[in-house]
């Protein structure tokens, strides 16, 4: 996602006697929903309430959560969900609906705070959409944009980086406005005041502690391998 570059704005649905949607637009429509990896996260269906106090919101219903991904590193855990939610305003015509995948940060089984790496907003005639992505080293790229039925928007672009100690650094954050872009840089967020709808790109869920999980595996197989051959290699030492 990080090399994938987006126009300011581009047509999804001309308007009546407008011109049609060019070559480009199409590009750029196909390229924003192929970074679309949501559907394809799967997770473990959450049967209890666990985790309903951390991720409730005023006038927000949580349908269902899904258990993706839990990690630890030393004392610190890191639990990847994936929440379906409704927003309970009698104002639209029918229920608008969220989709998001918050990375919930542990200390010792104490909560220390959530990064929203996904969002969609679905209202009715429009989206809200913020997409981001995870290298390895856990720096998390932001790209931001709103959906009517006639056009996609590109608003806002942001990087932060979440550290093996659960510290979450805003590295650069960028207001998307036509011909104009402000461009402003903070500290590290002790608290997590991440506000809005966020979005990732791919298997990124799991990148930024990838290496620490294949080496925990690593280890595991190699227990296992010793395990299967310890009595082998004593029936060969007392060549039995």
């Amino acid at each position: 996602m990080v090399t994938t570059k987006f126009p300011q704005q581009w047509k999804i649905d001309p308007y009546e006697n407008s011109p049609p949607t060019t070559e480009s637009d199409a590009v750029n429509e196909f390229n924003l929903n192929k970074l679309d990896y949501f559907d394809s996260m799967k997770g473990i269906l959450l049967q209890n309430r666990k985790y309903i106090s951390l991720l409730s919101e005023k006038k927000i219903r949580i349908d269902s959560i899904f258990v993706i991904d839990s990690i630890s590193n030393n004392k610190h855990s890191f639990v990847y969900l994936k929440v379906f939610k409704t927003i309970e305003d009698l104002n639209y015509d029918f229920p608008a609906t969220i989709k998001q995948i918050d990375v919930l940060v542990f200390d010792n089984s104490k909560f220390l705070r959530k990064l929203n790496i996904y969002t969609k907003k679905n209202y009715p005639f429009a989206v809200d959409l913020k997409l981001g992505y995870f290298n390895k080293d856990g720096n998390l790229f932001i790209k931001q944009f709103k959906m009517d039925e006639k056009s996609t928007i590109f608003t806002k672009e942001e990087q932060f980086n979440l550290s093996n100690a659960g510290e979450i650094t805003r590295q650069s954050s960028a207001v998307i406005k036509l011909n104009k872009i402000n461009i402003t840089k903070q500290n590290t967020l002790k608290e997590s005041n991440l506000v809005g709808s966020y979005r990732i790109y791919t298997s990124a869920i799991s990148m930024c502690f990838q290496r620490a999980k294949n080496n925990y595996n690593t280890t595991i197989t190699l227990l296992k391998l010793l395990l299967e051959n310890f009595p082998i290699n004593i029936q060969k030492i007392l060549n039995i």
